[in-house]
């Protein structure tokens, strides 16, 4: 069963091959493939919302973009970015 709408679904899956090439194809860190997967999620799933702006709760709601269990994806984007970015000072 999909917890959101498959709009977010095929986000996710639209952005795979940015992981595989990136970690496979040209052998970058981690950080560095999973931080471009989590800022194009990010960029995709915004500008599907921007279409609607002038809606009310544009930003937020699943009828207006992608949305995966309860967030939208361009949070899982922004929280891609952010894990990635510690793991990458950590080590």
């Amino acid at each position: 069963m999909i917890r959101g709408n498959i709009l977010g679904l095929m986000m996710f899956v639209a952005v795979s091959p940015i992981a595989f090439i990136g970690a496979f194809v040209l052998k970058l860190a981690d950080p560095v493939t999973m931080s471009c997967v989590g800022g194009t999620l990010s960029l995709v799933d915004l500008l599907f919302r921007l279409r609607s702006r002038p809606s009310v709760g544009w930003l937020l709601q699943k009828n207006f973009g992608g949305m995966l269990f309860f967030l939208p994806v361009w949070i899982f984007g922004i929280g891609v970015i952010a894990l990635n970015g510690i793991k990458a000072f950590i080590k």
